[in-house]
């Protein structure tokens, strides 16, 4: 059996000896053969997310000494696909045998030959992705701990790290930048019972007034190259037990942003924190790149952005010595949901140059510096 044309379908993702196996048998039927490939949008409700594009996968299949021609499957039937086509003979894994997709084409169209290839029994993409996740697992580590959980590092090539950081909204908070648990202006990093002073009742880290500052703020920041955040995706969030004993707005608050929605803010890893880097530098390097921070410091206020934790352990400097700024919790911007005590705040913080301030005040209180250094 010979024909000119012959026409399958595939996601093809992840190509690999399985699929070219499948290909080079389809093309010793035919001279002519054309791949029907599945849409990142139908690859999504067939199995899952295909990892590569459909323009990716696409090129590659174009580029298979087997395949002729490349045309964009949607899950239309193989009666539609053959009066738009015309091909002569119809292949598809084994797998697919006596299913009614096939079945109602074979008597529909009895004089097309429907050919079932087997498939290659010890590799497939299935397996591939599974080795990816495992291999993908056993690489995290736990970097830090947070109110809103561990913060996760992933080695993606040598000596460069992921940094998988979640931030947990309440529902109240969630698409608005307000402060809605009306906390005081300006706010303390750690909140502590007023009742007492037992150490057990010292709430951990809190992401501000709003987490949602720091997930808005992405869009503002996401072009500057000292800003390493890549994406932020919201994710389920599962809900958990978590004891609260005082009725406090504080801690409403944290229940509430617990069972709320869930972030993942994922970026680049931008080497050591400011404090670990320049333990062993010259005072002319220090200098230089204290300088280098004053300068960034001065972009993000014209833009009007206040960072508003700015010390050495949110400065990250790599190895070829670019500085990234991280962690934008407790950001100040003109464009945020703020009542007038607050907006106050902001006002006096902008006009004092908080941030400055504050970084060349945190080269003293972290023990970098003796006393605060001159730039000038």
């Amino acid at each position: 059996m010979f024909t000119n044309l012959g026409y399958t379908t595939g996601t093809y993702d992840l190509l690999h000896e399985g699929h070219f196996e499948i290909l080079k048998k389809c093309k010793l039927y035919c001279r002519k053969l054309v791949v029907g490939l599945v849409s990142d949008e139908l690859g999504v409700k067939q199995k899952r997310k295909p990892v590569l594009t459909y323009t990716h996968r696409k090129q590659l299949l174009e580029n298979c000494k087997y395949v002729d021609g490349v045309v964009e499957f949607n899950g239309t039937s193989k009666q539609e696909d053959y009066n738009k086509l015309k091909f002569e003979i119809l292949f598809i894994a084994d797998e697919y045998y006596k299913k009614e997709e096939y079945s109602s084409f074979e008597i529909d169209f009895p004089k097309i030959p429907v050919i079932y290839i087997p498939r290659t029994n010890h590799i497939s993409t299935s397996e591939i992705y599974k080795k990816i996740i495992a291999s993908i697992l056993e690489d995290i580590n736990v970097k830090a701990s947070g109110i809103s959980g561990d913060v996760l590092s992933l080695e993606w090539k040598k000596n460069k790290n992921f940094i998988i950081k979640p931030i947990k909204v309440s529902d109240k908070e969630h698409f608005n930048t307000s402060n809605n648990y009306y906390l005081p202006i300006p706010p303390p990093r750690n909140w502590k019972m007023l009742t007492t002073n037992k150490p057990e009742n010292t709430y951990p880290m809190i992401s501000g007034i709003n987490p949602m500052r720091e997930i808005y703020i992405y869009d503002l920041l996401k072009d500057k190259e000292w800003y390493p955040v890549i994406k932020i995706e919201e994710k389920n969030n599962i809900e958990r037990d978590y004891i609260i004993n005082e009725q406090t707005m504080i801690s409403t608050m944290l229940k509430e942003r617990h069972l709320g929605k869930l972030y993942w803010l994922i970026q680049n890893d931008g080497g050591k924190t400011l404090l670990d880097y320049v333990k062993d530098k010259s005072e002319e390097k220090r200098l230089d790149i204290y300088r280098k921070i004053i300068k960034i410091i001065n972009e993000m206020r014209r833009i009007e952005l206040l960072h508003m934790d700015l010390h050495a352990e949110n400065i990250l400097v790599d190895e070829d010595e670019k500085i990234s700024i991280i962690d934008f919790g407790w950001c100040l911007h003109k464009s945020f949901d703020m009542e007038e005590k607050e907006l106050s705040y902001y006002n006096k913080c902008f006009y004092d140059n908080f941030d400055t301030l504050h970084f060349m005040e945190s080269l003293v209180y972290m023990g970098i510096e003796k006393t605060i250094p001159k730039l000038n």
